[in-house]
């Protein structure tokens, strides 16, 4: 079972659905946090949920990571570890695309509420704005053919994210998050990274802000880019089968108290032949103990007695 989840540029755009945190070493707050959260509404509210956690993580052997500035260079390589260990399953691994080693990436981590069981395959989208003035140079990463080319790694089913016909990132399904390089922000029209935070006279590129900003700081230039996040959530119903008979000798008598007369004596329910008869209404299921573990019931009583055998066709869904 499927359902469309689109995600608008709206929720990304601004402060009014995001909630941020702040880091605490030795007790002492530390400007930005390690992800933040995009609700459908305000974050205060209890009426509002949780949609998308957004981050941003570097490897040690990111380029970036030679800079000595003082920039929270272990925070953004605490992201790209716990994800490496999440979903590579191994902290110390690295990020593979194409063979090609990406040591720079987003995570889009969705929240089970809305991808629910995992994600549909072949139906993401992702439009970004990748240059730096208009609204003209966008892209789209989607993850064509997914749905019969997908491979099983240590997270679960896994499929390439292209941008056009090159790989840029990879959509884990079983764990609902997407993760693409930073690299999808290079303008394909001058082949200069454009993105910025904040006002126009703070605008700088990526490799500056993820040298000189926190977390928080890439993720809200980030988010200035997202105009549209489209997939299909995907409910895995699982069902058993069971056949319950009951022989022409079994149940055909009742603890019900009205089915003996006043002197204990079985009371003939119907017919001439002086024979029981039952109504069956309820079916239970137990395990090798005798511990109930299901009941169901018919959608009306089927009549049993000595002359006649009951086969019931049970469908457990869970």
């Amino acid at each position: 079972m499927n359902e469309v989840i689109p995600l608008t540029g709206t929720f990304f755009s601004g402060t009014f659905y995001t909630k941020k945190y702040i880091n605490l070493v030795s007790g002492s707050a530390v400007s930005g946090g390690f992800w933040e959260t995009i609700f459908d509404g305000a974050p205060t509210s209890i009426s509002s949920s949780a949609l998308v956690d957004l981050t941003y993580g570097i490897s040690v052997s990111s380029s970036l990571s030679s800079y000595t500035q003082t920039y929270l260079k272990e925070e953004k390589q605490r992201v790209y570890k716990e994800m490496a260990g999440h979903l590579l399953g191994d902290k110390k691994g690295l990020f593979l695309f194409n063979n090609v080693r990406l040591d720079d990436l987003f995570f889009l981590v969705f929240k089970r509420r809305i991808y629910k069981d995992e994600i549909s395959k072949g139906n993401t989208t992702i439009t970004l704005q990748v240059s730096g003035t208009t609204l003209n140079d966008t892209l789209q990463l989607t993850d064509t053919g997914a749905a019969t080319s997908f491979t099983v790694g240590q997270a679960g089913d896994e499929a390439p994210l292209y941008s056009g016909s090159t790989q840029v990132g990879k959509m884990y399904y079983n764990a609902g998050i997407a993760v693409f390089a930073t690299g999808v922000f290079v303008s394909p029209t001058n082949g200069s990274s454009i993105y910025w935070s904040g006002s126009t006279a703070s605008r700088m590129d990526l490799n500056q802000l993820s040298v000189c900003g926190s977390i928080d700081h890439v993720v809200d230039g980030f988010k200035n880019r997202v105009l549209q996040v489209n997939f299909h959530n995907q409910t895995n119903l699982h069902s058993t089968i069971y056949f319950c008979r009951a022989l022409h000798d079994e149940f055909n008598y009742s603890s019900n108290p009205t089915f003996i007369d006043a002197e204990g004596r079985i009371i003939p329910t119907s017919g001439t032949d002086n024979q029981t008869r039952t109504y069956l209404t309820t079916i239970g299921l137990y395990d090798i103990q005798d511990n109930i573990l299901g009941v169901a019931k018919m959608s009306e009583p089927v009549k049993k007695g000595p002359d006649n055998e009951v086969t019931v066709r049970v469908r457990l869904s869970y």
